[in-house]
């Protein structure tokens, strides 16, 4: 206990450290971020603040805000909620699994006592002198045979509740996996289907690529035309690269202008020439200002792609296709750079 706890202070003096070495105020939020980072315990986030640096060596307040949404508190958040869901969903199902047989038996019990009401009868017209008592019994049939009829109906209700219930948590469960600026799936459910998918290729063997998508010069959009138009040009990018991905692929928000594609039993080649046809169609896409029909330019990306090796795990084949993406980023940009049997292989912009 007393080496966790001298472990924790240390671990957060180089939070505090790093926070004061960059300029940022040490506000909860911010020491958060870095606690996490200095703690090791999410990749991802360490991946991202890296990219940040790796780019002017300065982080801002904004790509503070940007870093904690995208990794802490909407990934707690999603995660939390798809396991109460999760759990709702399970409580659902046998619910709806016990009313189901509830009301198969009371059906069954029903006809069962209406056959007995008619044995009945027939048995007081064969002996007058116990009618008196089985009119009593007679009596009960009916009255039980009522009540299962009300429950049947009750149960049928219930079993459309559940069933309108189970609906509104594959909703839900939706939502919490989804990007709502571009509708796109979001970074917890990649972060949840490529552990699947990874472990999928190494179980059988069959081939895996990976896709990351960098907007080229994003900022520039934000700073000159507004947010508004940054959110636009994200919506198109996610438009254009859905248009593309079928099946079995799996396109998701990254976080800021970064997107993925996971593209399971496609092999490097195919997934190169699909990430330079999708960099072909969004380049053809002139942005304009819709109110004032304004050229905004010509939105671009650059790509980099990875194939699943032998002994990856999802860290280090994500690692590998940022490694192409930084090539095409600093190659020129509007390009996609895969891995090969030999060397990478660059298309540049025609």
């Amino acid at each position: 206990m007393a080496q966790s706890v001298e472990q924790s202070h240390r671990l957060a003096e180089l939070a505090l450290g790093s926070l004061k070495e960059h300029g940022l105020p040490a506000t909860p939020r911010n020491f958060d971020v870095w606690y996490a980072h200095v703690e090791g315990r999410n990749p991802a986030l360490s991946r991202d603040i890296q990219k940040r640096l790796g780019k002017d060596g300065v982080l801002t307040q904004a790509d503070i805000d940007g870093l904690y949404n995208d990794h802490i508190a909407r990934v707690d958040l999603a995660g939390e909620v798809l396991d109460v869901v999760a759990r709702f969903e399970t409580e659902i199902l046998q619910l709806g699994e016990l009313i189901e047989a509830s009301g198969q038996s009371a059906h069954g019990r029903g006809i069962e006592l209406q056959e007995l009401s008619h044995q009945l009868h027939q048995s007081t017209e064969q002996y007058p002198s116990i009618a008196a008592l089985l009119e009593s019994v007679l009596s009960i049939t009916k009255s039980v045979r009522q009540e299962n009829q009300h429950l049947e109906k009750r149960l049928a209700e219930s079993s459309d509740e559940i069933t309108s219930l189970r609906h509104n948590v594959e909703n839900i469960q939706q939502e919490a996996m989804t990007d709502p600026l571009t509708g796109v799936k979001n970074r917890k459910s990649f972060d949840t289907m490529i552990d699947n998918l990874v472990e999928h290729a190494k179980q059988t063997e069959e081939p895996l690529a990976l896709v990351v998508v960098d907007i080229d010069h994003f900022k520039n959009f934000n700073d000159r035309w507004g947010h508004q138009t940054g959110d636009h040009v994200l919506r198109l990018v996610a438009q254009v690269m859905s248009a593309n991905v079928k099946g079995a692929d799996h396109l998701a928000r990254y976080g800021g202008e970064e997107f993925v594609i996971l593209l399971p039993g496609t092999s490097i080649e195919n997934a190169t020439m699909l990430a330079d046809r999708i960099r072909t169609v969004i380049q053809s896409r002139r942005l304009k200002k819709r109110r004032t029909n304004e050229d905004l330019g010509l939105v671009t990306v650059s790509m980099g792609v990875a194939k699943y090796q032998p002994g990856d795990t999802p860290e280090t084949l994500i690692e590998r296709a940022d490694q192409r993406l930084y090539e095409a980023k600093r190659t020129g940009r509007n390009r996609v750079i895969g891995e090969a049997a030999e060397e990478d292989e660059a298309r540049a912009a025609g």
